[in-house]
This record gives structure tokens, sequence and C-alpha cells, in this order.
């Protein structure tokens, strides 16, 4: 019995390599991604029902699965810090960059992106609070930021979960006919969290290869537009250029008709030389891509 045992220990604790392999990938595509930080940066409010100054905007969420009905980490702007001059009933909640008008919530980053914020606009009087709600994993991606516009509606009213934000801050809010303006709320939302680490390498990877491109190609520009200045003598060899060029000219009929009568014995060379040169392009375009101005042309054509 002695040996059954010893042998089924020894099987229990060596592993088939195709197992291994199938659980460790598991366990890096379902790493957990850490901590997220939800950035809210209150802008200012819109046509607000009277010209009564609201005394702070809050910030919550609710998890997907409706724990938190009561909202989480709620935090808490100051007042507004001016009234708008071209707007009715229409405060501002500071700059971009004040510190008064930032929210930040931090939770897990998979409890964040499944999230339902809560953003209410706080009166002394309660019972003219305002309130919408936004989705992040409808409106947000892992460290993008959106420019939003949320409609307001009375907190009695309210359907928590069923608002939608309009999308970007270049929207026109107003698409109903009726004279009343719908109060809305202007924000910035960012939400931070870190990358999946297969992710993180392959854009780690990814930097340091555009930073080994830099380098090279700004010692290379420098050291080739140096050369004139530098070695005079250089500039004789445009001397010959016109001269070949000028018989290159004129021995391409002799080498089309050479090219047509062998073309039979020429096609697997004419193959060689295309499928070299193609690669050769696509290397030199990879390569040129990389660079800073390569990087730059492709934002451009990228761009919406």
């Amino acid at each position: 019995m002695a040996p059954n045992a010893a042998g089924s220990s020894s099987s229990s604790s060596t592993m088939d390599p195709l197992t291994a392999t199938t659980k460790m990938a598991k366990a890096i595509m379902s790493a957990p991604t850490g901590n997220g930080k939800l950035v809210c940066t209150i802008l200012s409010a819109y046509d607000l029902p009277d010209g009564a100054v609201p005394e702070s905007v809050t910030m919550s969420y609710r998890e997907a699965n409706g724990r938190g009905s009561n909202g989480y980490n709620e935090i808490s702007t100051g007042p507004p810090a001016a009234k708008h001059k071209d707007h009715v009933n229409s405060f501002k909640f500071g700059g971009p960059d004040s510190a008064a008008n930032q929210l930040t919530i931090s939770a897990p980053l998979p409890v964040l992106f499944e999230s339902t914020v809560t953003f209410t606009l706080k009166y002394p009087d309660a019972s003219k609070n305002l309130t919408s709600t936004c989705t992040i994993h409808k409106t947000l991606r892992v460290n993008d930021t959106q420019w939003l516009i949320l409609n307001l509606d009375p907190v009695s009213g309210s359907a928590a979960g069923t608002r939608t934000p309009l999308q970007s801050s270049a929207s026109r809010i107003s698409t109903s006919s009726s004279s009343t303006e719908q109060p809305t709320l202007r924000l910035k939302l960012r939400l931070e969290g870190p990358y999946r680490p297969e992710i993180a390498a392959v854009i780690n990877l990814m930097n340091g290869w555009f930073n080994a491109v830099d380098i090279i190609s700004d010692n290379t520009v420098g050291f080739v537009s140096d050369i004139p200045k530098n070695v005079p003598a250089v500039k004789l060899l445009l001397v010959p250029t016109v001269p070949l060029a000028t018989v290159a000219v004129a021995a391409l009929p002799i080498l089309g008709g050479v090219l047509i009568i062998g073309i039979p014995f020429f096609l697997p060379i004419f193959l060689i030389v295309l499928t070299l040169g193609l690669s050769l392009g696509a290397i030199g375009s990879s390569v040129y891509f990389s660079t800073r101005e390569g990087r730059t042309r492709i934002q451009h054509i990228a761009e919406p």
C-alpha cells in the first residue's frame, strides 16, 4: 500500500503542463486591476428653476448589485464661486483647476466601472434639491476624460438610474418646445485606474520603442544635416548625377524591350524584388510612423 500512497501523493503534487499554462493565463487575464479613482470637476449649473443660490453639489455612487442605495462616500463641493452674467439662474463652481469644485471617490476599479453615480444640487431648502445620475460603464472608459451635460430633476420625482447624460460639452440641450429650460449640471468626469498586467506590458514596450526611435532619429537627423557643412566635398557628388540621369532615361526603351522578351525568365526575379521592396517599404513605414513626426501625422489622421 505504501507505494500506491507515494504514487498518489507524487501525482497530486505534479500538474500537467497544459493545465498549469491554462491556469496561469486565466490568473493573468482575471488579475485584479487594483483601486480606481473617479475624479469629477463641477463646472456650472445652468437654467435652475429660480434664483436661489445652491449650497453645494454632492457626488456618491451605487454599486451595480444595488448596494449603497443611500450612496457610498458622499462628498460635497463648496458653494458656487459666482453667478453667470449671461444666463439667468445659472452659477459657476470655479475653474477647472480649482480644488474647491473637484470631487474624488476611490474604490475597487471593477466596482466603480459598473456603478451608478448620483449628483445632487443641494439648497438650504431640501425640497428644492435637484439630482441626476450617470452610469459609468456607459459613459467612460478607464483613463478617459469626458465633458458631460446632465439633466437635473427634482429629487422627489426623479427615477434613479434612468437618466442618461447628454454627450460632450458641445451638445445643445434644449430639444423640447417648452419655453422652460431644463436645468442642467455641467462637469468634467475622469475614471482613473491601473491597466491589466498584459496591457501595461504592451504599453511599456511600445513606449520604450518610441523613446529609442526618437533618440536615434534625433541624432541621425542632426548628423546628416551637418554633413554638407563639415564635408564640403560631398557637394561634388551632385555633379555626375545629371549625365547619369540622362543615360538612365535614354536606356529605358532598351530595358523595356529586354524585359518584355525575357519576361518568363525575369518573372521570378521580379517577384523576389517586388517582395523585398514591399517588405522594406513596410519596415520603413513602420519605423517612420514610430518617429515623432510620424506619430503626429497618424494622430491627425486618426482624429475624428
